[in-house]
C-alpha cells in the first residue's frame, strides 16, 4: 500500500522519522510529494527542464529545512511553501519571463489546453497560484492559507474570485479562437 501521509494523519510520526534520518522516511516522502510539487511547478515554469531543477533544490531546501521545522503546520504546507520561494528565485534568476503556452505543443489534443493555459496565464499571478495549488495540487484552504501566508477567510474570498476570472476568461479566449 502506497505512502499517503495526507490520508494517513501521519505527519508528526513521518517528520520525526524524517528529522531522525530514516532513509525509508525520506524515500516516502519524496515518492507523495516529488509528484505533486513537480506538477505544481511545471504548470508555473517555462519547460519540463526547469520543473526538475526547481524541483531538486525545493526537495534539497526541504532535507535542510526539516531539521528546524516544528511540526505546528503540515509537511504539505512546509514543501509547498519551499516550491513557491524556489519558484521565486528561478524567476528573479532569469530576469524575463517567457510564455507557459510556449512550452505547450499546438497539436489538435492540446487545444482545450491552449485555450485554458492562455486564460489561466491572464488572471493575477495570485489567482493562478491559488487556484493551481487548490485544483492541481489538491491543498486544503488552510494549507493554502499557510502557504502563501493569508487568512483562510481571505484565501476562499480570493479562491472564489479567481474561478469567477477563470471563467470569464475562458469565456474570452474561446470567444477570440472561434
Amino acid at each position: 500500500m502506497a505512502f499517503n501521509p495526507l490520508k494517513s494523519g501521519s505527519d508528526k510520526d513521518l517528520l520525526s522519522r524524517l528529522k531522525s534520518g530514516d532513509q525509508r522516511a525520506w524515500a516516502d516522502y519524496t515518492r507523495e510529494y516529488s509528484v505533486r510539487v513537480y506538477n505544481f511547478l511545471l504548470a508555473k515554469l517555462p519547460n519540463a527542464e526547469d520543473a526538475d531543477d526547481v524541483l531538486s533544490e525545493t526537495m534539497l531546501a526541504t532535507v535542510k529545512a526539516v531539521q528546524t521545522f516544528d511540526g505546528r503546520a503540515s509537511l504539505s504546507t512546509l514543501t509547498f511553501a519551499i516550491a513557491q520561494r524556489k519558484l521565486a528565485d528561478f524567476w528573479r534568476r532569469r530576469q524575463q519571463t517567457s510564455e507557459l503556452l510556449d512550452t505547450i505543443s499546438t497539436n489538435a489534443v492540446a487545444t482545450d489546453r491552449l485555450e485554458f493555459m492562455e486564460a489561466l496565464n491572464k488572471l493575477p499571478k495570485q489567482s493562478q497560484d491559488v487556484l493551481l495549488l487548490r485544483y492541481q495540487v489538491g491543498l486544503g484552504v488552510q494549507e493554502i492559507a499557510d502557504v502563501i501566508g493569508r487568512s483562510y477567510k481571505a484565501v476562499e474570498s480570493l479562491l472564489s474570485r479567481a474561478r469567477e476570472q477563470l471563467r470569464e476568461a475562458l469565456e474570452d479566449v474561446i470567444s477570440q479562437n472561434e
